[in-house]
């Protein structure tokens, strides 16, 4: 039989036993709760983490988005801007007035910039843009249409300098080919003194001519000229001049030398001894030039030039003793 005090041990390792069991499960059930709660913590916390990292990525998307939108705008803006620059330096090229375009594109611009820049508003940038483009579309349309119309009159212009060069080239050779039939025309015309004979005259005491072979008695040198026929020399009424050279050289004159014995050859004016007129009628002619002396005609070898417009046409000499 079992002792009372071993009784009361085993009713107390029972009721401890008891006592463990209970708090072991009751510690059980605790933890799988607290389990439970922390694992549905975990859960919602990671879907609030989960739901946090898709706003930002959504956010961050937004933000990507506005940026690409502004660096667009911006890049349209600066494409605008560009061809805009491009275009004005063709219009001072081309030298034309299109102020009031140019005026409100430039208005524009800047209120573009100030939106992108300054107050941030895309959505009314965007719409400036547009309207920029618009407006720069007939802008550069109309600088397109005034260059082509320039390129056209310069390729007009070129073509009428070539065809002036051909022109002048034209000119030019037809001017030499006139001037070589003028200067053929000119020889042509020329009329030709085919001989001249001198006559010394005196006169008598009646005042009859008598010719004379003393120097000391000539008082009229007279030369007759035969000048020949020509189909080509104007017909009409002529001067003939006379230079008669003494054997020293100077040219005789006299108080008996006709006013204006004097004419134009090759830049100078030719002082002569006396000139006549006769009337050409393009056939051969014979005409008498008469010159009365001054001072005695002195000893020695006397020449004579013959000139008809402004040519010399004939020369010869003689000689006086």
């Amino acid at each position: 039989m079992y002792r009372p005090k071993s009784r009361i041990y085993i009713a107390l390792l029972v009721t401890s036993l008891i006592v463990i069991s209970s708090w072991f499960f009751l510690s059980s059930n605790q933890s799988k709760d607290t389990h439970r709660d922390l694992k549905d913590a975990i859960s919602l916390e990671q879907e609030r983490s989960q739901e946090l990292e898709e706003k930002f990525k959504e956010s961050e998307n937004i933000r990507i988005l506005k940026l690409e939108e502004e660096n667009n705008l911006r890049s349209d803006l600066d494409d605008i801007i560009e061809q805009y620059d491009n275009s004005r330096d063709e219009i001072d090229n081309l030298n034309i007035d299109l102020d009031e375009k140019q005026f409100e594109i430039d208005s524009l611009k800047s209120e573009i910039r100030n939106l992108l820049n300054v107050e941030n508003d895309f959505k009314k940038a965007k719409k400036k843009i547009v309207a920029l483009q618009n407006i720069s579309k007939k802008y550069f349309e109309q600088v397109d249409s005034l260059s082509a119309e320039t390129e056209l009159l310069v390729l007009e212009n070129k073509n009428l300098k070539e065809e002036n060069i051909l022109i002048k080239n034209k000119n030019k050779n037809l001017n030499e080919e006139l001037n070589e039939k003028d200067k053929r025309i000119d020889l042509g015309s020329t009329l030709e003194v085919k001989q001249i004979t001198f006559s010394k005259i005196k006169y008598g005491n009646k005042g009859q001519e008598i010719k004379t072979i003393f120097r000391r008695n000539i008082q009229v040198l007279r030369c007759k000229l035969l000048i020949a026929a020509n189909k080509v020399a104007k017909a009409e009424k002529k001067l003939v001049y006379i230079q008669y050279i003494s054997p020293n050289g100077t040219i005789l004159q006299s108080s008996n030398t006709p006013d204006g014995s004097e004419f134009e050859y090759k830049d100078s004016t030719i002082q002569v001894t006396t000139y006549s007129s006769f009337d050409y009628k393009n056939n051969e002619m014979e005409i008498e030039v008469d010159w009365q002396r001054g001072n005695i005609l002195e000893k020695g070898k006397y020449k004579i030039l013959v000139f008809i417009e402004g040519k010399l046409v004939g020369e010869s000499s003689f000689k006086l003793n």
